[in-house]
């Protein structure tokens, strides 16, 4: 079981208990952005699972046995409210989340991106993730690789960083033997 997962997720829903917008939908955009952010800056993920493409945007995978395990576990309820015309399910700890397993820098990523979401819903944050270039490249069910970090943001390339990369692909394809 992925643990760091389920803690996760129980941190989440702990900090977005007064947050009425907060929903599945809006819990698996939090940890997906976390996740991503903190791979971009620190080359690994906080919880290390795989995101999956699916109909409201990216989640982890097995996130549904996540849940049925903390319900099992008596960790948290899932509550189902109505939101604007709109079934809503709530993940609702009842017990705090074992931080222990993550660094203060980590949380530090969660919290901002929490904060950062608190505006928006659920079916918000979905359409957002379906601009996404991952998620325009991936299709259902398929895996959202983490590098996809680093086509998120439209950054101009200096003419010296490409002349370097031109001169190194050159450089290896000598070595390597592969020079025309």
């Amino acid at each position: 079981m992925q643990e760091k997962l389920m803690e996760l997720a129980l941190y989440v829903a702990e900090k977005s208990r007064n947050d009425p917008r907060f929903g599945s939908t809006k819990l698996n955009k939090i940890l997906f952005a976390a996740d991503f952010a903190y791979y971009g800056a620190k080359g690994q993920s906080i919880t290390g699972s795989k995101y999956i493409h699916i109909a409201n945007g990216p989640a982890p995978e097995g996130m549904k046995i996540v849940l049925e395990t903390l319900t099992s576990l008596q960790k948290a309820n899932i509550e189902t409210t109505e939101y604007f015309g709109y079934t809503q399910k709530r993940l609702v700890p009842l017990v705090g989340a074992n931080t222990s397993i993550f660094t203060s820098e980590e949380l530090t990523f969660v919290d901002e991106y929490i904060q950062h979401f608190l505006p928006f819903n659920g079916s918000q944050l979905s359409e957002w993730t379906h601009k996404l270039l991952p998620w325009l490249l991936t299709d259902y069910k398929e895996e959202i690789p983490y590098n996809c970090i680093f086509m998120l943001n439209d950054l101009p390339v200096e003419r010296a960083a490409l002349a370097w990369a031109e001169n190194e692909l050159n450089r290896l394809r000598i070595e390597n033997g592969y020079a025309h």
